[in-house]
């Protein structure tokens, strides 16, 4: 009996080639390819003359399951979303919200000063304000996460 094996196009012959190079540089590492289990929450990142902000939707997350560290150039949060499944025994028709854990990590535009970092958790939104400083006069930072002032320090109540 012969066996007919289908040819492969030249293409897929590229991607292959392309997908076994990607997992030998990147073995060990599958969270940079977004293959470790873990989802991205969006964010927003902008700049202002004084400060570098993220703002980034974590709805339903505690302050207590999200760590925010920071260095110079860069910003990784990092979190826990628990699942929200009451105890209610259904067959899901769609399932589309993300749960479990998350890490996003980003290069920032300018050199921050560590230091001064402040966050806020205040309806599902993060906002992480980080004042612009020198290159090389910032250290990393593990970063608290405020409930009652805004990014800016004012009061809310």
């Amino acid at each position: 009996m012969i066996k007919r094996i289908k040819p492969t196009t030249r293409t897929q012959r590229i991607e292959g080639e392309i997908q076994r190079l990607v997992s030998q540089v990147l073995s060990g590492r599958p969270e940079l390819l977004g293959l470790d289990g873990t989802w991205d929450v969006p964010l927003d990142v902008y700049e202002t003359e004084r400060n570098v902000v993220v703002e980034a939707e974590v709805p339903g997350i505690e302050a207590a399951d999200l760590r925010i560290s920071i260095d110079a150039s860069q910003v990784e949060i990092r979190g826990l979303k628990r699942e929200d499944r009451t105890g209610v025994r259904a067959s899901y028709i769609r399932l589309e919200r993300e749960s479990g854990l998350f890490r996003r990590t980003l290069a920032l535009p300018s050199a921050v000063a560590t230091d001064k970092a402040t966050a806020v958790l205040e309806n599902g939104v993060l906002t992480i304000v980080m004042p612009k400083a020198q290159a090389g006069l910032s250290r990393d930072k593990v970063v608290p996460i405020g409930r009652t002032e805004d990014p800016q320090g004012e009061s809310n109540g």
